[in-house]
């Protein structure tokens, strides 16, 4: 009985043992059968590089659009052609008047905020007596100025005041509108200059059109970007003018009207004088 349970023993250990070979014997066939199966995950994987080049080839595609962004204003300007020569003198011209402008307009006394209602309250508390004063107190600004030499030539005679004060304020008229033509006048040229351009760019692409074999984008491109290039760049030389121009022609308006405000108030002064003097 021990002899056949120890021999029983043995086949079941020797089976085991087989069993375990079998196994580790299966699973160095599926190794050696899937070991190749890296190489293709690698050639794959060395493949994508190869296949990736994409981003090294885009690379200067990336830069060029840089390197044009940096000179695009003198290749716009040199493809606009010889229209936008005028254009430039032009606006460095308009650009000056207006500086110049802005500057004296900010640092002229014309005339402080409510000075007419601070006129009137003196010539209601002392009449002429408190014209005299209200000037001198308020002596510096161009409008005080005007009415000064009016008064000193009035001879306090009305009309006489009424030609003086006409007299005074058109020089000053003179003076704050100085360089307000120019600017009317870039305002005006610059978008006719910009239109002559662009006839100009769209004779140069019908003339390429007439001496081609065949019409195609790239025979017309270069007169109809030439001719859009000069109309907007009329556009963006008139289009500041014009809006100084108007922002400062108001400011010179806005200072008449204090003029004959002011100047009104002291003619009806002196007509009560002169009705007085008749009676």
């Amino acid at each position: 009985m021990k002899f056949s349970c120890n021999q029983t023993k043995t086949k079941v250990t020797l089976s085991f043992v087989i069993a375990l070979i079998t196994i580790f014997t299966l699973a160095g066939k599926l190794e050696a059968q899937t070991a190749p199966a890296a190489p293709t995950t690698e050639t794959t994987q060395t493949e994508t590089p190869t296949e990736t080049p994409a981003p090294v080839a885009e690379a200067p595609v990336e830069e060029a659009p840089q390197q044009e962004s940096e000179i695009g204003l003198v290749k716009l300007f040199v493809t606009g052609g010889w229209s936008m020569w005028p254009l430039l003198l032009s606006s460095i011209i308009g650009f000056g008047v207006i500086l110049e402008r802005i500057y004296f307009f900010f640092t002229a006394k014309l005339v402080r905020k409510g000075y007419n209602q601070d006129l009137q309250d003196a010539i209601d508390a002392s009449g002429m007596n408190g014209v005299d004063e209200f000037l001198k107190a308020n002596e510096g600004q161009r409008i005080t100025d005007i009415l000064k030499n009016g008064m000193e030539i009035s001879q306090n005679d009305p009309e006489i005041f009424a030609s003086g004060i006409e007299r005074e304020a058109g020089e000053v008229m003179t003076l704050l509108e100085k360089g307000l033509t120019v600017l009317s006048a870039v305002s005006t040229i610059a978008p006719l200059v910009g239109f002559l351009g662009t006839v100009s760019g769209m004779i140069n692409a019908f003339d390429a059109i007439a001496n081609a074999d065949q019409v195609n984008a790239k025979v017309v491109a270069g007169g109809i970007k030439e001719a859009l290039i000069t109309t907007a760049a009329g556009l963006i030389v008139a289009i500041p003018a014009m809006t100084f121009y108007q922002y400062l022609q108001g400011r010179v308006g806005f200072f008449t009207s204090e003029v004959e405000e002011a100047a009104n108030k002291i003619y009806k002064e002196y007509l009560k004088l002169k009705a007085g003097r008749k009676a």
